[in-house]
């Protein structure tokens, strides 16, 4: 019984893993789903935030431009550091360099270097910043006057008068394109500088489209999420327009495979674990519990609880002579003797029933359910199993004594047990004895 349990345990464990994995990967799956619908709605805000500062930043320059000294400049190329300056027409300008580096490197700083170019052009064209100078700004943006390009781009924007507005956008934010020479995906963020009623400058600063792609990137790395800016393919997503735009939204999601993906490995991890620590647990416990050599009960675990038993039903069995095999066979042989005898008692017995080594040789086996007559014949089964064959070449029998009472304490139902036990040995042993 003992060999046919462990077989059957050791069947189920495979079963009993992939439960737990099965339990652990479904609560951990909607965890981390969750996990993230909460991050979603959280980059979200914090990435709208980020473009609302990119605008704080742009608006602070028209303070600069305006408070910036104008100098004689004579027809040229002028370049600091890595802002050029074409001059089309001799004349006063102002050097904005200083405040386009650091426009730039506080608008990189939010985007994560994802500015393309800045770009201030004066109107009329007389001259015009760039960082850095790039040929298709030169080609678009070479010679124009009061009515060319730059007014063209303020109307198509919506950005005339803006100076009319208190708390409406001032500045634009285009849509998605892709720029005709650098075939680069670009966004443009268009920021025009009045002064009385005048437009005096336009600021261009052109925004590379993987933004939200790197920011993202950026996100999940620091919180272990998978956002994505995937259109299609999510099972939750958001969809928004940024401030000041009114095309090509943003698309924020998340999809089932990545949650189901990134759950699998934690969820594999946690699975062994939990099996390992209930292996451990169980080994543990049946350490404390059982006998490491019959696998009964130990009597200093299971004592205690007959001790609270009123309506008793036991059995006590002692090997006969077992003296003698230990005296003329060696202890291993009789330890192998107990072994077997402790095996074939488990097979005359069932699974409710509770068999425990209470000493050397001896043996309790305590029936939760059992009448008297039952009792006899269950110990009459457990001496017929032990005698009907050699034990290691053998012949070995045991004495058995048990007492059957509705209302006893179990010290007294010991006693009466044991007297019967040395009534069966006294009677020539390979007997039992029922009171």
């Amino acid at each position: 019984m003992i060999m046919k349990k462990k077989h059957k345990d050791t069947n189920k464990r495979p079963i009993l893993v992939l439960k737990t994995f099965s339990l652990f990967f479904f609560a951990f799956s909607s965890f981390y789903l969750i996990y993230n619908i909460y991050h979603l709605e959280k980059f979200s805000q914090h990435y709208i935030a980020k473009i609302q500062d990119v605008y704080s930043y742009t608006r602070r320059f028209g303070s600069y431009y305006n408070n910036t000294p104008e100098v004689y400049k004579s027809e040229n190329h002028y370049k600091t550091n890595n802002v050029s300056l074409i001059v089309n027409t001799a004349s006063k300008v102002k050097t904005l360099s200083s405040g386009i580096e650091k426009l730039r490197s506080q608008l990189n700083r939010l985007t994560n270097n994802n500015i393309w170019t800045i770009a201030v052009f004066e109107n009329p064209a007389d001259y015009a910043h760039f960082d850095p100078i790039r040929p298709e700004y030169l080609t678009q943006f070479d010679k124009y006057g009061e009515n060319s390009v730059m007014h063209r781009i303020i109307q198509r924007e919506g950005l005339a008068n803006t100076y009319q507005s208190f708390y409406g956008c001032n500045l634009k934010l285009t849509e998605t394109y892709t720029e005709t020479d650098s075939k680069t995906k670009i966004r443009t963020l268009y920021y025009p500088i009045y002064n009385n009623k005048h437009l005096d400058a336009l600021v261009a600063i052109d925004i590379k489209n993987n933004i939200l792609t790197k920011c993202l990137q950026r996100y999940n790395a620091s919180y272990l999420t998978v956002l994505n800016s995937n259109k299609k393919g999510n099972i939750y997503k958001i969809k928004e327009l940024l401030p000041c735009s009114q095309l090509n939204p943003i698309h924020i999601g998340i999809n089932l495979f990545s949650i189901l993906k990134m759950a699998f490995f934690p969820t594999l991890i946690l699975s062994f674990l939990s099996n390992y620590l209930q292996i451990y647990l169980i080994r543990k416990r049946h350490a404390i519990q059982r006998d490491h050599m019959t696998e009964f009960y130990r009597r200093d675990y299971y004592e205690k609880k007959l001790l609270k038993q009123r309506a008793i039903n036991l059995l006590i069995i002692d090997i006969d002579y077992f003296k003698k095999i230990n005296d003329t066979y060696g202890h291993e042989m009789g330890d192998d003797v107990i072994r077997h005898i402790a095996k074939r008692i488990s097979n005359c017995i069932s699974k409710k029933d509770i068999p425990i080594r209470w000493g050397g040789e001896e043996f309790i086996i305590y029936f939760p359910e059992m009448h008297r007559q039952q009792l006899y014949f269950k110990a009459k089964k457990i001496c017929q199993s032990i005698a009907s064959t050699p034990i290691l070449g053998l012949n070995i029998t045991v004495s058995i004594g048990g007492i059957s009472h509705k209302n006893i304490h179990f010290n007294d139902a010991y006693k009466a047990a044991d007297k019967a036990l040395y009534q069966s040995k006294n009677n020539g042993r390979n007997q039992y004895t029922i009171i």
